[in-house]
């Protein structure tokens, strides 16, 4: 029973193995032949079939290749006391703290803004004072040896120092304080901080 049990078992394996290989000699890629080329229209011109995606021309090549326009000035700081008597914002272009309390805007601007501002000239009138601003970034760097200037980044920092504008705004219900560039423009943000800091923190003392 066992013999013949394995003699079917064989021959069905046998007939399946002629039928795979006859499949595979019937399949119709193995007929396939390459398609003739094309022919052009009589009066037409075959379709362009290279270069379609053309590289446009650049302006500039090389070292003196610079961008259109420079990378944004970084953010000056808003801040707000706890109160929201004071705050830093933008207005009209301008940084500018705004009071709400009892402080007085003439005595926050020329006040003690620390060792880098030095007062050149006040206005009461106009209410606007003048300042000179030493960086103290400038000083780190001329400190530095040639080499290290050499391969540091800060090698080409832009000095802030310069004069700059304190303008205020007496109103009934608010007073203004903002700082420009003496060609009336906004100053750095890193210039804005420095002295915004000391004069926020004059405003929200008690």
């Amino acid at each position: 029973m066992k013999t013949m049990f394995k003699s079917i078992l064989m021959l069905a394996l046998c007939g399946l193995l002629v039928n795979c290989k006859r499949m595979v000699k019937e399949e119709p890629y193995l007929a396939a032949e390459s398609t003739p080329a094309l022919n052009p229209v009589e009066g037409q011109d075959l379709p362009r079939t290279n270069n379609n995606l053309d590289i446009p021309a650049v302006a500039s090549t090389g070292d003196g290749a610079t961008p259109d326009t420079k990378p944004p000035e970084m953010a000056f700081a808003r801040r707000r006391s706890d109160d929201e008597n004071v705050v830093i914002i933008e207005s009209g272009g301008m940084p500018t703290i705004e009071i709400f309390n009892d402080q007085d805007a003439w005595d926050l601007m020329v006040g003690d803004h620390g060792y880098n501002w030095l007062l050149l000239d006040e206005d009461p009138d106009n209410c606007q004072a003048t300042f000179r601003f030493y960086d103290p970034i400038t000083d780190e760097v001329e400190k530095q040896g040639f080499f290290k200037k050499l391969f540091s980044l800060n090698s080409s920092y832009i000095d802030r120092s310069g004069e700059y504008v304190l303008t205020c705004l007496k109103l009934p219900q608010k007073q203004q304080i903002w700082l420009q560039t003496i060609d009336f423009e906004a100053p750095s943000s890193y210039v804005i901080d420095d002295l915004f800091t000391h004069i926020f923190e004059a405003a929200t003392k008690d």
